[in-house]
């Protein structure tokens, strides 16, 4: 839309989650629904497994928890940075510090 602006994070982030479903038995994500950028372009909606989920953020892609905003594609409110938090091999995914050691992206779940 002319004189529209996109958000900073459009050109800040490779990724952005927007919904999560979890193991409910241990609290482990499954899956994430996400928006991949590719140069200036974002992917329509993608599903990552945690395996490749983990394998972004330890290759330090720039991965966010987030919403889709209405109007301009690409265009994202986000609640903050994902990170790798705990040792290798019962790293946990968390938005902020580790809730007991479970996936907390902070974002719906699907």
């Amino acid at each position: 839309m002319p004189g529209s602006r996109v958000s900073d994070i459009g050109r800040k982030a490779d990724m952005v989650v927007v919904a999560a479903r979890y193991d409910s038995a241990v609290g482990r994500l499954l899956q994430a629904q996400a928006y991949e950028r590719h140069g200036a372009v974002w992917t329509d909606l993608i599903l990552v497994d945690r395996q490749e989920l983990l394998a972004r953020l330890g290759s330090r892609c720039r991965v966010y928890a987030g919403a889709v905003l209405p109007g301009i594609p690409g265009d994202f409110s986000v609640r903050g940075r994902l990170s790798l938090q705990g040792p290798n091999g019962r790293a946990v995914v968390v938005l902020g510090t580790a809730p007991g050691g479970r996936d907390e992206l902070g974002v719906p779940i699907f």
